[in-house]
C-alpha cells in the first residue's frame, strides 16, 4: 500500500513533546507492584490478580473413569479382533459408586464419570450394545480396542502441576479449575486504592439545573467507572475549588489514604490550570505533555511517594489517555502479568493526506461485510465528541509523520482492550 514518512516541522509540537512510546515506556518502568497480598475465597475472586501460582495437589481425575453411558468391560487379548462379542452384565456403577472386579467375559453398566472397575479395560458406548430383555447380557458387533472411552488417572491435571500462574487475572475458567484440585482460597494482590477529584468551576452534578457557561462532569463519572472496571477501590473527591489551595489540599488528602492518585483537567497551561502546580508544589512532576491527539495534556508525578497521573479535562482526551496510559500503569500496580493493550491489523477505508505531527488514536468502527476487517472514521474526531466513544468499536493508531491512502493496514485497538 502507498505510503510516505514525512517529517513535519511545526514549531507548535517540537522536541520537548515525549513520544506515544516514551511515554509508555516511561510510565510503565516507574509502576510498581502493590506489596500487600490477602487471601479470599473462590466467590470473592472473580478479576483478582494471583500473587502466588497455584499447584494441584491432586491428580484430575483421581482415578480411571468412564467418558461415557455404556458398558464397562473385561476382554481378553486375544478377543479383541474378533467381530461379534457378548459380555454377562454383573454390576451397574453410577457416578460416585465403585463397583467390584471383572472377570474376563464380564460387564458392568457404567455412567459418565464412574470410577472404572478393576478387570475392565475399555467402556462401550450404550448405543453400540444390544441389551438382552433382561439385560443381563450385552452384544458387540464390531472389533474392539483397549481403553476405549476411558479418562486415566491425572488426565486433565497431574498431581504437582501449576495450575495457575502469578500475575494472572482470575477468570471463571480458572476458580472453576481450582475448585477442581480442592482449592477454597486464593492469594491475590491487595486491590488497588485509587483516589480521585475534578477540577473546573465550570463543572455541574448531573440532575442539577446548569448556569450560565456551565457543563455537566460527564468526566468524573466516566473515570470512576473506568476505574472500578479494573477492579480497584475508589476515593472520590468529587468536584474541587479552581484554586491552588483546594487542589493542595486534595492531593494531601489522596496522598494519605491511596496508592495512587488521580485527577481530570487542570494540567494544561492556562492561567486557571491549578493541578499541574499544586502537584510541582508539593511532590515533582516528571512527564508532562505527550506527542498525540487527543491527549496532549497528561501528566505524571509523585505526591510524597503516591504516584500521581492528570487526566486532561476534554471528556474523549480523559477517556483515550486513561486507555493508552493510566489502565496499563494500573494494570501493572496490580501485579497483572498483562497490562498492555493489545491490537489487530485492520485496513483503514480513509486517506491521510497530510502528515500529522502526533501520533492519533482516531475513533472507528469496523465493518466486516467484505471479510476482512476495514476502519471507518467517526465524521467528528474533535476531543468534546464523546459520542464518537459510544459509536466505534475501538481506536485506530494513525503514525504521525506519515501519509497514506485508503486501504492501509493500521494497528487498531478494540474497545474492550482498553477499558478492562
Amino acid at each position: 500500500m502507498n505510503h510516505q514518512a514525512v517529517k513535519c516541522d511545526s514549531p507548535v509540537f517540537n522536541s520537548s513533546l515525549i513520544s506515544t512510546d516514551e511515554a509508555l515506556t516511561f510510565l510503565l518502568d516507574s509502576a510498581v507492584v502493590v506489596d500487600c497480598k490477602e487471601h479470599v475465597s473462590l466467590d470473592d475472586s472473580l478479576g483478582r490478580v494471583l500473587a502466588s501460582d497455584i499447584h494441584s495437589n491432586i491428580n484430575v481425575p483421581g482415578f480411571d473413569n468412564s467418558a461415557m453411558d455404556g458398558y464397562a468391560i473385561a476382554i481378553k487379548d486375544s478377543q479383541l479382533p474378533k467381530t461379534k462379542h457378548s459380555f454377562n452384565v454383573i454390576d451397574r456403577i453410577p457416578a460416585g459408586k465403585v463397583g467390584g472386579k471383572l472377570k474376563q467375559g464380564c460387564a458392568a453398566r457404567i455412567f459418565t464419570g464412574a470410577p472404572i472397575p478393576p478387570g475392565a479395560n475399555s467402556v462401550i458406548m450404550q448405543e453400540e450394545c444390544e441389551v438382552s430383555e433382561d439385560g443381563t447380557l450385552i452384544t458387540i458387533s464390531r472389533s474392539i480396542k483397549l481403553n476405549e472411552n476411558i479418562r486415566p488417572t491425572g488426565n486433565d491435571i497431574a498431581e504437582g502441576d501449576v495450575i495457575l500462574c502469578m500475575g494472572k487475572k482470575i477468570q471463571p475458567q480458572d476458580i472453576s479449575l481450582a475448585a477442581s484440585v480442592g482449592v477454597s482460597e486464593l492469594i491475590v494482590f491487595k486491590k488497588v486504592v485509587v483516589g480521585v477529584f475534578f477540577t473546573g468551576d465550570e463543572l455541574v452534578d448531573p440532575g442539577l439545573p446548569l448556569g450560565p457557561g456551565k457543563i455537566y462532569n460527564s468526566n468524573r463519572y466516566a473515570l470512576v467507572s473506568l476505574i472500578k472496571q479494573a477492579g480497584c477501590e475508589v476515593v472520590n473527591l468529587g468536584n474541587v475549588e479552581d484554586k491552588l489551595s483546594a487542589t493542595c489540599s486534595a492531593l494531601e488528602n489522596l496522598e494519605k489514604k491511596c496508592d495512587l492518585i488521580m485527577t481530570t483537567g487542570g494540567v494544561s497551561v492556562g492561567e486557571e490550570d491549578y493541578v499541574r502546580p499544586a502537584v510541582e508544589s508539593l511532590g515533582e512532576l516528571k512527564l508532562w505533555k505527550i506527542r498525540m491527539k487527543p491527549g496532549k495534556p497528561l501528566a505524571y508525578g509523585r505526591i510524597s511517594k503516591t504516584p500521581f497521573i492528570g487526566l486532561p479535562g476534554n471528556p474523549v482526551s480523559s477517556f483515550v489517555t486513561y486507555c493508552i496510559f493510566a489502565l496499563p500503569y494500573i494494570k501493572k500496580m496490580q501485579g497483572n502479568e498483562k497490562y498492555k493493550p493489545k491490537s489487530i491489523k485492520v485496513k483503514a477505508n480513509f486517506n491521510c493526506k497530510r502528515a500529522k505531527p502526533r501520533r492519533e488514536f482516531a475513533r472507528a468502527r469496523l465493518d466486516y461485510s467484505t471479510g476482512s476487517p476495514v476502519a471507518n472514521l467517526y465524521p467528528k474526531q474533535g476531543s468534546d465528541v464523546m459520542s464518537s466513544i459510544v459509536w466505534s468499536d475501538g481506536l485506530i493508531e494513525i503514525p504521525e509523520d506519515m501519509t497514506f491512502e485508503a486501504g492501509e493496514t493500521l494497528n487498531f485497538f478494540p474497545i474492550n482492550e482498553l477499558t478492562e
